[in-house]
């Protein structure tokens, strides 16, 4: 009967610990209260509670007879090693140690017939130890055992319990620092966003940066050859007049080892517990706790260093580090944002100009082109008149070769001048014609530039071999224009074949229509294909090839009007192919 109440009061008061431990997040306390619990179930126990620090194991708890020696060694920490602690901290179970084992290399330990701990680990690390002694046996029995384990692993999951809770109630703090530091990114976005002035920039960045961050102040240095520091902005107060007046006057380039080491290595360079002589600034002593520099760039070059110092030391933790690197990483953005708009308002003003000066070009030198045009005509068929009156006046000229030889030459070069002046105005028209974009077929437009061909075929043997074409949005007119000289120029060049073949298609593309002419002619050199789209540039003696070198400047004209694009392949004595890109959607 003493037994089983015995046993009752056993579980009742097991079970009591069990509930206080289920809601207790006081491990100081708790432990007290294992140690009580302990001491009222079994007999004559001596129990403490071990936390583990830097200098060994430190109790915070010990109740029962203890040698005073021991306890003071145990209040003021001292170092634990013995087999039986790793095997409790590798398993996480309770080790009991009989008398016969050799007991830990702690002065009055060996007072006890037998020993007992339980590990209290954090994330597998020792973090506590749950100690129980007894002088009136070797060792333990088995119900003593039983509650050494059932009050062990309660602590241990109540320490577990206050671990979890304690990180996600950082975690939380964590998630609500994040959820302010994004909105004062948004905020610092929109803000940076609406401003051009770097030095209005920087001092945003600095506002956003302090308002996130323990007291301190932010200051912004720009270097000045490699002689001086210069504070360009600051925000928050320095707190002693002295180092406000040497920060104003210019921080010496070398001496500043705080500026100097983010400014050379290009990597950000904190200091939990600021150093004086980093700076060589005695007044820093009493005003900086602690300080973060990073480099600042604008479109990839340094210009500056972001610096922030708070008035009382404490670590950099990551998540304070990427906040300050956001701040600045945000900061460049809008840096390299505002160096493009003024390099795009720059280059835009000057391109703005340049069109301008161009169209101005354009158009006088069209109206000159137009004005010298219709000017030459005068004078050229007067040329040609008086020639013809002076052959009628002079009569038959066959006793006079080289007479007539003279006056044939000055109504071919009469003739040849109208051509050109003819081109002339046919140039000047292509850039000054509006372009009237219909679907043309080009299908039809080559069988009608054929048949006006058909003159120039006559007594030669001439192959046109045309692929099926597709319709294109162009202009009409133009395009026949351009249709016309190509086939035209492969008529010409292929005069001294005994068989001309001429070849013309289309290759398709997601976004236009490339169409080629190819031919079997003389052909020409392509180190000058370059050459013949340039007005008045020929790649033949006139002798050999009659024109005006004007076609194909026609033809690059029309095209790149469309938005397209011309090109020409040969080589010599090997034909030619002339082909231009026309989009799809002009």
């Amino acid at each position: 009967a003493h037994q089983l109440v015995v046993e009752r009061a056993t579980l009742r008061a097991l079970v009591e610990f069990k509930e206080r431990a289920a809601h207790s997040r006081n491990i100081g306390d708790l432990s007290g209260q294992a140690a009580l619990v302990l001491r009222q179930l079994l007999d004559r126990v001596t129990v403490g509670y071990l936390v583990r620090e830097a200098s060994g194991w430190r109790a915070t708890t010990l109740l029962g007879d203890l040698p005073e020696r021991l306890a003071a060694r145990l209040r003021a920490g001292a170092p634990l090693e013995h087999e039986v602690l790793d095997a409790a901290f590798a398993t996480g179970e309770a080790q009991f140690v009989p008398r016969q084992t050799t007991p830990p290399s702690v002065p009055g330990v060996d007072a006890f017939g037998a020993l007992a701990v339980y590990p209290v680990t954090e994330q597998r690390q020792a973090a506590g130890l749950l100690v129980m002694g007894t002088q009136r046996a070797p060792d333990w029995t088995e119900r003593e055992r039983s509650v050494f384990r059932a009050v062990g692993r309660s602590l241990a999951q109540a320490f577990d319990r206050e671990v979890r809770e304690r990180r996600l109630a950082q975690q939380h703090a964590e998630l609500q620092a994040q959820a302010r530091s994004l909105q004062a990114f948004a905020q610092l976005s929109a803000d940076l966003g609406a401003q051009e002035d770097r030095v209005a920039l920087v001092r945003r960045a600095q506002e956003v940066a302090l308002s996130l961050l323990p007291p301190g102040f932010a200051v912004y240095y720009e270097p000045e050859g490699e002689r001086l520091w210069h504070l360009r902005s600051q925000v928050g107060s320095l707190r002693n007049e002295a180092l406000q007046a040497v920060v104003d006057a210019g921080l010496d380039f070398h001496d500043s080892q705080n500026l100097l080491i983010p400014w050379r290595t290009g990597q950000p360079y904190y200091q939990s517990q600021y150093d004086p002589a980093t700076d060589r600034l005695d007044a820093t002593r009493d005003v900086v706790g602690a300080s973060a520099t990073i480099p600042l760039r604008q479109a990839g070059e340094l210009i500056g260093v972001f610096a922030v110092g708070q008035y009382e030391p404490h670590p950099w933790a990551p998540g304070n580090r990427a906040l300050l690197e956001g701040v600045t990483r945000s900061l460049q953005l809008a840096l390299d944002r505002a160096a493009s708009l003024a390099e795009l308002r720059r280059t835009t003003q000057e391109t703005a100009r340049s069109n301008a000066a161009l169209q101005a070009a354009n158009e006088e030198l069209e109206a000159f082109a137009y004005s010298v045009s219709h000017d030459l005509r005068a004078p050229v068929r007067h040329i040609a008149g008086f020639a013809d009156l002076l052959r009628r006046a002079l009569g038959p000229l066959d006793s006079q070769p080289k007479a007539a030889r003279y006056l044939n030459i000055i109504a071919e070069s009469a003739a040849q001048m109208n051509a050109l002046i003819d081109a002339m105005l046919a140039l000047s028209r292509v850039t000054r014609q509006e372009l009237h974009l219909t679907d043309v077929d080009l299908n039809a437009l080559v069988s009608g530039v054929r048949a006006t061909l058909a003159p120039e075929l006559q007594g030669r043997a001439v192959t046109i071999q045309v692929a099926p074409l597709p319709t294109v949005q162009a202009d009409a007119a133009l395009l026949r224009q351009v249709m016309t000289n190509l086939l035209s120029n492969a008529v010409k060049y292929t005069a001294p074949c005994q068989d001309a073949q001429i070849q013309v298609w289309a290759d398709a593309a997601p976004d236009a229509w490339t169409v080629r002419v190819r031919d079997n002619g003389v052909g020409f050199d392509p180190a000058y294909a370059h050459k013949l789209f340039g007005v008045f540039q020929r790649l033949h003696r006139a002798e050999e090839f009659s024109g005006t070198g004007v076609g194909l400047a026609n033809v690059r004209r029309i095209v790149q009007r469309h938005g397209g694009s011309v090109q020409a392949e040969s080589q010599p004595g090997g034909g030619a192919t002339f082909s231009f890109r026309l989009p799809r959607q002009v």
